[in-house]
């Protein structure tokens, strides 16, 4: 029986499957779409880890966090997780008052080792973990492959890489109506979700076209992004066609 249980907070479907697949391979977990029903499952049973992520409807992780704290119960370490910084913002979320901070995408061997330290409780000393380039021009990074199969067994991994084709069209046409309506910031929001999920899965041209869509949004340029989002359906579309056509892609 796993003795150590982690509370994984994150409101979207995607992430929070991969790492409640990562996850409980070592530890056992329950899991919490908001901050708000984190909240009340931390009043009903204690846990040795959470990890919060930040940006959720009803309550963020940020405020999560804080109430849990007034909490007055075991204290656990809380990690905050989010694809809105990168690890330059460590120290802000220190001072939050996280325990530790992880930037979106994720490698899943850094972020096991992460949980793990903290779990035996200990804060990592520097924030200097290791920068995997990835090679962007090709379709997908196979070296995220290899990590998640160190966790997962194929058939799980196949199952995450099927939801994110199935989540990734949803976004698409969410983003497609967000464009006819002009409706920028939503656009901003869909786009973002696509980029973490493709950079967490090694999904490297969707990664680069959801990065360029979201960097002209914050810039304010005027461009045409219905077509953008064409260009970045098409390479979804591509993504697929590679998981059918390459069926051996898992090493």
């Amino acid at each position: 029986m796993k003795s150590k249980r982690v509370l994984i907070v994150e409101d979207n479907d995607l992430n929070r499957k991969l790492f409640e697949n990562l996850i409980g391979q070592l530890w056992g977990f329950e899991s919490a779409s908001n901050g708000k029903e984190a909240v009340e499952k931390v009043k009903q049973s204690d846990f040795d880890l959470i990890l919060m992520d930040i940006q959720m409807p009803e309550m963020d992780g940020i405020s999560a966090m804080k109430e849990i704290r007034l909490l007055g119960k075991t204290n656990p370490p809380i990690v905050a997780i989010t694809a809105f910084a990168d690890n330059g913002d460590r120290d802000t979320f220190l001072k939050q008052g996280f325990d530790e901070f992880i930037a979106k995408p994720i490698r899943p061997r850094e972020f096991l080792e992460v949980l793990e330290r903290m779990i035996q409780g200990g804060r990592l000393e520097s924030a200097n973990p290791s920068e995997e380039i990835a090679e962007m021009d090709k379709i997908l990074d196979l070296s995220v492959v290899k990590q998640l199969m160190k966790y997962n067994s194929p058939k799980i991994i196949r199952s995450v890489f099927e939801d994110f084709i199935r989540e990734s069209y949803r976004l698409i046409n969410e983003s497609q109506a967000q464009v006819k309506a002009n409706d920028f910031e939503e656009l901003a929001k869909t786009i973002h979700i696509i980029k973490g999920n493709s950079g967490t899965l090694g999904a490297n041209r969707i990664y680069t076209q959801a990065f360029n869509i979201e960097k002209q949004l914050k810039d304010n340029l005027t461009i045409n992004f219905e077509e953008k989002i064409q260009n970045l359906e098409n390479e979804i579309r591509s993504f697929q066609d590679f998981l059918q056509e390459e069926s051996n892609f898992m090493p």
